[in-house]
């Protein structure tokens, strides 16, 4: 990375002529004559280039600009410190509208908790494409930690059985290593779910409704590999992906992305080693960063309903995958799960009631437990699809 200062009393260098993009003399020629145009100048502050010359508009709080014409990144790193970001790079949009939905219908149809009728009950609302700036902060962690467990152990029999209780020191050490994620804007909410794809964040929310016997059906984001398939940022790239208006300048510094990702990977680790211990006495994360590079990652923010009742979702925009979606429960998991939990003690009150000389109330609780299961199967509807 290079520092360079801002130049001071220069001459504005002649913007380059491309055709649609902000500022070049064919859209200021058609906002001069009252002309309409399809893009929107929402820019309050511009500076130049630091490798085309060409004028960059952009807000007040953005820090990280990407130029619109030959795509070199730039940090505004404080007053009149202005910085060529050189690990600019992205991965490239390899899926379309229609990839990134048909990516979401398929991903609807599997699993135990959603169902093959969503296919034709789905029905899309909106389909929006981004080219979002993050931090992939390239690091290495290992963490260190001392707890206790809880051991039990049990002997004798009859009057003389007894239990003995008392607590074991564990200590233990495990590493991993991340491309981790910092989203390069403050707010992580102005798009669904772009918060959700760092390690560990849950990413998939299922709808139960008022269905209250909840288990399973979300999913936490996996340490994905975030610079498979990476490749130098091309501009002309974005522009034939028909991305060009969609690319979103960074708010967050390196400086600051990387700290953040310190911070949460820290996290990440500490939450690995709560399940090693009953109670855990200390946490110790080293984390060392090889590399920080800005990348600009395709994704497809889309709404949907089931039903009338609105979804949102977010499929990777270079692998067609789903990184993060809501969804409905299907009845078809409900009514089993329902089941599985009502069958196991009916299945145990049978057993009593009708070996050796039976327990009548075990007889009782048996039928009653069946009949639930049989009433709540017809109520939610059996031979339904979904």
């Amino acid at each position: 990375m290079q520092e360079e200062k801002m130049a001071q009393g220069t001459e504005t260098p002649e913007t380059p002529e491309v055709p649609g993009i902000p500022g070049t003399p064919e859209t200021l020629e058609a906002l001069e004559s009252g002309e309409e145009t399809s893009t929107v100048l929402t820019h309050d502050r511009e500076l130049s280039c630091q490798n085309c010359g060409a004028p960059l508009g952009y807000m007040e709080g953005e820090n990280v600009i990407t130029c619109p014409y030959c795509g070199t990144a730039t940090m505004l790193a404080g007053y009149d410190n202005i910085i060529k970001i050189d690990g600019h790079s992205m991965l490239p949009m390899l899926v379309d509208e229609n990839g990134a939905i048909s990516a979401l219908i398929t991903w609807l149809s599997k699993g135990f908790h959603r169902s093959k009728s969503y296919v034709g009950t789905a029905r899309i609302a909106s389909v929006k494409g981004l080219m979002l700036p993050y931090w992939i902060v390239k690091s290495s962690a290992s963490t260190s930690w001392h707890g206790k467990k809880k051991r039990t152990k049990t002997t004798g029999t009859g009057d003389n059985k007894k239990t003995r209780t008392w607590w074991e020191p564990v200590s233990g050490r495990f590493s991993e290593d991340f491309t981790w994620p910092e989203y390069a804007r403050e707010n992580p909410d102005e798009f669904w779910g772009i918060g959700n794809i760092q390690p560990g964040k849950k990413s998939v929310f299922p709808d139960w409704g008022k269905f209250w016997l909840k288990f399973g059906g979300s999913k936490q984001s996996s340490n994905r590999n975030m610079l498979d398939g990476q490749i130098p940022f091309d501009i002309e790239a974005v522009r034939n992906a028909g991305m060009a208006n969609d690319l979103v300048n960074g708010q967050i510094t390196q400086e600051r992305a990387e700290a953040n990702a310190r911070g949460n990977i820290k996290e990440h680790q500490a939450k690995k080693a709560e399940s090693k211990a009953d109670v855990l006495s200390d946490v110790d994360t080293t984390v060392n960063v090889n590399k920080v590079d800005l990348v600009y990652v395709p994704m497809w923010e889309m709404q949907y309903s089931i039903d009338g009742k609105k979804y949102s979702a977010l499929v990777d925009g270079a692998k067609k995958e789903v990184l993060g979606a809501e969804y409905p429960v299907s009845k078809r998991a409900k009514i089993t799960i329902f089941d599985i939990v009502l069958g196991i003690p009916a299945i145990i009150a049978g057993v009593l009631g009708f070996s050796g000389n039976g327990i009548p109330a075990a007889k009782i609780a048996m039928f009653v437990l069946a009949a639930l299961m049989l009433a709540y199967s017809l109520k939610k509807g059996m031979g339904s699809r979904n």
